[in-house]
């Protein structure tokens, strides 16, 4: 795993400063837009850019940073990876009820309510702790699941996603925790830089450093889909070869005989 290459794969680009700029100015627009939630879709796209840096770097295709060229089917891509994310983020909704129903009943005056109400929130806390941890291992493995053929179908094969996790969990955890750290770091960064330059420069400062994590995050994502492969396209193949072999049929000739 070479994160210091993650994080300077772009500069290796002769065109990188404009790509990051076009890249940059795609969030401040999407960020700006947001309140009329038209914005979104500059988010989307950048997803969808991702995706196609991901597969850059685990098929080994140069340049690494793809061209803004696509914008309509880097849109296509984001929505539908959005929609594999809302899928794997609905169960820790689900198990946020329970803090919601033991808040209302903590606040009531009876002291029966707020016991069992003190139960629920200690139950729906530990519930939502557990599935958040389990979403923040999975995120990599759903996201390359998907990848493989863009489809929606792909990113929520539970089973083949968690065996492929499983199987290098210790990567997994390693990349999730850098991108953290990186993460955290990279917005001090901006928001520090955005105020010497009497905090105009935050204008730009803090989109530039969303695209540099989303970007960092989707070449590492792409790095583990290159090292560790991709479960889930070794089974498609198996089982289409399984489905040829039942549908093959001897020639003619040989049932003639």
């Amino acid at each position: 795993m070479d994160i210091g290459k993650a994080l300077t794969f772009y500069t290796e680009d002769e065109r990188w400063v404009e790509k990051l700029a076009i890249g940059t100015g795609v969030l401040l627009i999407s960020t700006i837009l947001s309140t009329i939630l038209i914005g979104v879709l500059g988010y989307f796209i950048v997803l969808g850019y991702c995706i196609r840096l991901m597969n850059n770097v685990k098929n080994d295709v140069t340049p690494v940073l793809p061209e803004w060229d696509q914008w309509g089917d880097d849109l296509v891509r984001g929505l539908k990876l959005f929609v594999v994310q809302l899928v794997w983020s609905l169960p820790l909704i689900v198990v946020m009820v329970p803090l919601f129903i033991g808040a209302a009943m903590a606040d009531s005056s009876q002291s029966g309510s707020e016991f069992f109400g003190t139960v629920l929130i200690l139950c729906g806390s530990c519930l939502a702790f557990l599935y958040a941890i389990v979403l923040f291992l999975v995120q990599p493995g759903f996201t390359v699941a998907f990848a493989e053929r863009e489809e929606i179908s792909d990113g929520l094969q539970v089973t083949r996603i968690w065996n492929w996790t499983m199987e290098r969990i210790g990567q997994v955890v390693l990349v999730m925790v850098v991108i953290l750290v990186a993460s955290f770091i990279v917005q001090t960064v901006a928001i520090i830089a955005g105020i010497l330059l009497c905090l105009v420069g935050l204008v730009v400062t803090l989109p530039l450093s969303q695209l540099i994590v989303y970007l960092f995050t989707y070449h590492l994502y792409g790095q583990l889909a290159r090292e560790g492969g991709s479960e889930t396209s070794a089974l498609t193949d198996a089982e289409t070869l399984s489905a040829s072999d039942d549908d093959w049929e001897p020639p003619a000739s040989i049932i003639e005989e």
